[in-house]
């Protein structure tokens, strides 16, 4: 939990030609970071994903116009109320502010697995500076949302056991441990869904 009041600035990211530049370069080194992260501190490599591939060719299936998403996560240290700010995509910051890449510290992506109701969370991640600060939750909130307003049913993704905190955070947003969905060599494989109500229309 900050001691301090803040404003946590939440980005789409669609690498289009009209976007602020720094967000597709920041989305890709949390990309590569979330992989290091794995590789060095957990022992996990993700080259058995592709991974390479996925990052040389963002969005991919995280393209919005696939149904997918792409977001990342700053933060200001501004004396002011907390407060949870989206900015759409190819938006800018109130007031016209530019993006400042150093500030940008989380990320999170969707994509569609499944026929075009099921999606999943990858790469979800905050860099050491980011954390205990809200973003992750933060950056969840936004895909949810988003999710359901696409008219998403359902919500899986896979983690490892020995990444409690990541864990901690998919249960309190309601994931629960589900099927095997997906192949991992890791012995500590989880995977976790959580289902969407359906939101009125009328």
């Amino acid at each position: 939990t900050a001691f301090f009041q803040m404003t946590i600035i939440i980005y789409s990211v669609t690498f289009e030609d009209d976007e602020d530049s720094n967000l597709a370069a920041k989305a890709k080194v949390l990309f590569r970071g979330y992989c290091d992260e794995l590789n060095d501190e957990h022992g996990c490599d993700l080259s058995f994903q592709s991974f390479q591939a996925e990052l040389d060719s963002l969005p991919g299936k995280f393209a919005f116009s696939k149904k997918g998403g792409l977001w990342v996560a700053g933060y200001e240290d501004d004396g002011e109320d907390d407060e949870v700010v989206t900015v759409a995509p190819g938006g800018m910051l109130p007031g016209g502010k530019p993006v400042e890449a150093s500030s940008i510290v989380g990320v999170v992506a969707l994509k569609l697995i499944e026929g075009d109701s099921v999606g999943e969370v990858k790469r979800m991640f905050v860099n050491k500076e980011g954390r205990r600060k809200g973003i992750g939750e933060a950056l969840m909130r936004v895909l949810l949302e988003y999710a359901k307003g696409k008219h998403y049913s359902e919500i899986k993704l896979d983690s490892l056991e020995r990444l409690g905190a990541a864990l901690a955070l998919y249960e309190k947003f309601g994931f629960k441990r589900c099927e095997k969905y997906v192949e991992c060599p890791e012995a500590d494989h989880v995977c976790m869904s959580l289902k969407l109500a359906a939101e009125a229309t009328g």
